[in-house]
């Protein structure tokens, strides 16, 4: 396997789904850290270009087996990720299951954080009869307190995570550290008369990584051999970004013990860190894809949405509801299966999986 590092050279734009076409929506946000999709579709076209792709146009047969012959197939290539990282350390989204005070100032971590955890299933709702749901793990409530938004998790505070404990403010990573949005205005000009019109008038939100921030991904059977260090057009706009590549080395997400079995049931979580599709709408008390067990219930924040761009089609795919990055899924499982569980750790599970969507990382609840 191979760990690649996708630095920028200037300004990155992710665009999101909704319409941008002159006359309707004036204005295009950037949608950050951008879908696996787009990462891996930069990548493959670097290793065509490398492969003799003149950048237009169709792929050769012989690049076509070794990469895949059209936006589905990656003929055995894996990818996983992306994640974020500073430095050399990764971060993490903040789990849903984690809430907090607001302190005041947005230069100050969360604080009186507090973990939620399955309540035992005595709720009635419209998700049927004795559901389970998130409560605070301890008496004192969730009052003045909300989801953690706006920060993320250094390494050792997502293990303490994963451990079902509570990471201190010291752990906690601000996103304005991170990036910052950009925001560019533009004007349509016709090619004939070099003038403008009525409608013409667009902006863009284009996304700046601090100094030393960048995006990892790792790749199972690479198709390319040796290590390689080139240039890569990202995102919208043809932006570039400097791709490292490094042999031998996967993503550092950390690792914790699974807990003792109670009355033969191994309780889990899985935590979500790259978008995840299932196929459908998670259920409390079913089974859910790829895990063993049953899910006892969820915290999630808003799905997202993600699509992509047909190259082979020149058209918008479709969009689809994702899990997002921090939903948690707890999991009761038989003892039975507890190495089973165990190797589900960074691993991809769901819809493209191979495309990196789906990224989990196995801890506990109590």
């Amino acid at each position: 396997m191979v760990l690649l590092k996708l630095q920028p050279r200037d300004t990155l734009f992710f665009r999101d789904g909704r319409p941008f076409n002159q006359g309707e929506s004036p204005f295009a946000p950037s949608l950050f850290p951008p879908s696996p999709q787009t990462v891996v579709g930069a990548v493959r076209a670097a290793w065509a270009k490398q492969l003799g792709w003149p950048g237009h146009g169709g792929w050769g047969q012989e690049i076509r087996d070794r990469l895949g012959g059209d936006g589905e197939t990656l003929e055995g290539i894996g990818f996983k990720g992306p994640l974020l990282q500073r430095g050399s350390e990764p971060l993490f989204p903040v789990p849903a299951m984690l809430l907090g005070e607001s302190p005041g100032s947005r230069h100050s971590p969360p604080r009186q954080l507090l973990r939620l955890r399955p309540s035992a299933p005595r709720f009635h709702c419209d998700m049927g009869d004795n559901i389970s749901l998130p409560i605070p793990e301890r008496e004192d409530g969730v009052e003045g307190r909300k989801l953690v938004q706006g920060w993320w998790l250094t390494r050792a505070g997502f293990q303490q995570i994963l451990a079902g404990k509570t990471p201190g403010g010291d752990h906690f990573v601000a996103e304005e550290s991170l990036w910052r949005a950009e925001p560019r205005i533009g004007i349509t000009l016709d090619p004939e008369t070099g003038t403008t019109r009525e409608a013409a008038l667009y902006a863009t939100s284009h996304i700046r990584l601090a100094e030393g921030v960048s995006l990892v991904m790792e790749v199972d059977n690479p198709p390319l051999e040796g290590n390689h260090d080139w240039p890569v057009v990202l995102g919208g706009e043809s932006r570039s970004a400097w791709m490292d590549t490094v042999r031998n080395a996967k993503l550092d997400v950390p690792a914790v013990p699974l807990g003792e079995a109670t009355e033969g049931r191994i309780r889990y979580t899985a935590i979500v860190l790259t978008p995840l599709d299932p196929g459908g709408p998670p259920r409390a008390g079913e089974p859910f894809p790829g895990l063993p067990g049953r899910l006892t219930t969820t915290c999630m924040p808003r799905p997202q949405r993600w699509g992509g761009w047909d190259s082979i089609r020149w058209q918008p795919q479709g969009m689809r509801p994702h899990l997002a990055p921090g939903s948690v899924l707890f999991m009761e499982a038989d003892e039975r299966d507890r190495e089973a569980i165990k190797r589900l750790h960074n691993t991809t599970i769901g819809r493209r999986a191979s495309w990196g969507f789906g990224l989990i990382a196995i801890g506990i609840w109590k």
